[in-house]
């Protein structure tokens, strides 16, 4: 099997050691190029072994069997452009892109059977617990909140410098929009909602640094807050019901009722669900699983936060 991984910073290694893991466990192997312009001296050994060839651009490549585009999101959408043609499928890093593209430009990229987007929150263990407790009871109002601090997310790198910081990036608004995604998978697209962000915090970004959401649906209400400067990270979400309000929590892996005092235990690590992203994408090239976030519906949500 021929594969290539576009980009490769933190999020491209971390996708290229579970690849070749997965890989492995079904007993199969794979030539790994990458795009990447920078010498590989940064990767650590064993991660550098597994890198058969380098190319500086994405009009370099060959063909390949599957590509992983894992580049800074605001050149998502040329990188798509220039392997359109060379590979059978394609995985995207999200955003797709940091604007919405006009359905009628999408071309080639609409074709579900080929091209999919990231979604990793719902391979965890708390995002399954949270489908199937809100499949199972009614839920009045869910809160959620995504907070760090963009200084402490890559250690030794300087956050002024980062994709995240920089005005292009769609700021926090995008860069978590995997918080926007699995609350709508819970709970679909709302009736009425309104988003105001802005950039608030000392951070020294031109991007914005806080984003605050609250929609209505026909039967609940849902409101959001991400920020990149709390200092204790949080990613949870509160469900209120009639009997209890339940805390599900994606960083201590764990559910925790307010009233009863009940929990549940999610334990897991983050290469576990990472891994079952990997072994998603591999089913859906051989065919065996749907298209759980195609790049018109990715980018559908992408439009529908910018308020079209």
């Amino acid at each position: 099997m021929k594969i290539c991984i576009i980009g490769l910073g933190s999020i491209g290694q971390r996708h290229l050691r579970n690849i070749d893991f997965v890989l492995k466990g079904r007993g199969l192997s794979a030539t790994f190029d990458v795009v990447e312009p920078r010498e590989l001296d940064y990767l650590d050994d064993e991660t550098r072994k597994l890198v058969a060839n380098r190319f500086s651009k994405p009009e370099e490549i060959g063909t390949y069997d599957l590509i992983w585009i894992t580049n800074p999101s605001q050149i998502h959408l040329e990188t798509l452009r220039a392997v359109e043609g060379k590979a059978k499928h394609v995985f995207v890093e999200k955003p797709v892109f940091v604007k919405s593209v006009p359905d009628g430009e999408l071309g080639v990229l609409a074709d579900e059977s080929r091209f999919t987007v990231a979604c990793p929150m719902r391979h965890t263990k708390p995002f399954a617990w949270l489908a199937d407790f809100v499949r199972a009871n009614r839920v009045f109002c869910a809160r959620a909140i995504c907070s760090s601090y963009l200084p402490e997310w890559r250690p030794g790198t300087d956050y002024r410098r980062t994709y995240a910081a920089q005005p292009g990036s769609g700021g926090v608004k995008l860069d978590l929009v995997h918080e926007f995604d699995y609350l709508f998978t819970l709970f679909g697209l709302p009736t009425e909602f309104r988003l105001m962000e802005g950039k608030f915090s000392d951070l020294e970004i031109a991007a914005s640094d806080d984003v605050s959401f609250v929609a209505k649906y026909a039967d609940m209400a849902l409101e959001l807050h991400l920020d990149y400067y709390g200092r204790v990270a949080r990613r949870e979400i509160e469900l209120y019901t009639a009997d209890d309000v339940a805390i599900c929590d994606f960083i201590r892996h764990e559910v925790r009722f307010l009233k009863s005092g009940a929990r549940v235990d999610l334990k897991e690590e983050r290469d576990d669900y990472c891994r079952r992203e990997e072994e998603y994408f591999l089913d859906f090239a051989e065919g065996k699983a749907a298209n759980i976030n195609s790049i018109p519906y990715a980018n559908r949500i992408i439009r529908f936060l910018e308020g079209k």
